[in-house]
């Protein structure tokens, strides 16, 4: 079997209905791992039965330390790839979120935010709690600019490309009103002056992990 062929099947396996949760995450982190050693993007390993258009919905869990930041971290990262979310009912002291998107950008999403928090165990530095949560928050911040600016970017080379990511974005939103419950929305202060958060969001700035997860099937979906 080639390393193509085994991605997709371990990435077939993730995304399956009747797979369960522990399964599917260490199939999705296999799959991941394999991607980037060889170097490979969403693209290069797409399977031609996943249908481009159609919005799936997964549930992604977060236990652990600062779960709740991590958990808008996520959310932060899948926004910015034509997908939408909202977080469900807590189990047993873990988060979740559930996420509505493309599959190749719900996996991209996936894929960023592992990489995001290797990043961010590589770069926290020691502090009390309300310390490490406004590094937190800056950390976030300092994400959403990179891959704010990789997509910008993407979206300038690649004539048409805006219309299509809002649209991704536009179906996925479209499909959770149908199918959420009732949401409410909340709000979250922190003193970006503080010192905990200027260093987060440096820390966020040195991500380097967006490469081209923008793209997969966008010039298919503009012909």
């Amino acid at each position: 079997m080639s390393d193509t062929s085994r991605i997709q099947a371990l990435l077939k396996l993730a995304h399956h209905p009747n797979t369960p949760q522990a399964e599917a995450e260490s199939a999705l982190a296999m799959a991941s791992k394999l991607m980037q050693k060889h170097g490979y993007t969403d693209a290069d390993v797409a399977s031609d039965d996943i249908d481009e258009t159609e919005v799936a919905v997964e549930r992604v869990s977060i236990a652990g330390k600062y779960r709740v930041r991590r958990l808008s971290l996520l959310h932060a990262i899948a926004g910015i790839h034509s997908c939408v979310g909202y977080r469900d009912d807590d189990e047993n002291n873990t988060c979740v979120m559930v996420l509505y998107g493309r599959l190749n950008d719900v996996f991209a999403t996936k894929t960023l935010f592992a990489a995001a928090e290797a990043l961010a165990i590589r770069s926290i530095p020691k502090g009390d709690r309300s310390w490490r949560v406004s590094w937190w928050k800056g950390f976030q911040r300092g994400i959403e600019e990179v891959l704010s600016v990789a997509r910008r970017d993407y979206v300038e080379e690649t004539p048409g490309a805006g219309l299509v990511l809002a649209d991704r974005a536009a179906r996925a939103q479209k499909e959770m009103r149908a199918t959420a419950p009732p949401l409410r929305g909340t709000y979250s202060y922190v003193d970006t002056a503080q010192g905990a958060y200027k260093k987060g969001k440096e820390a966020g700035q040195r991500f380097g992990a967006a490469g081209r997860s923008f793209g997969t099937g966008v010039r298919g979906e503009l012909q």
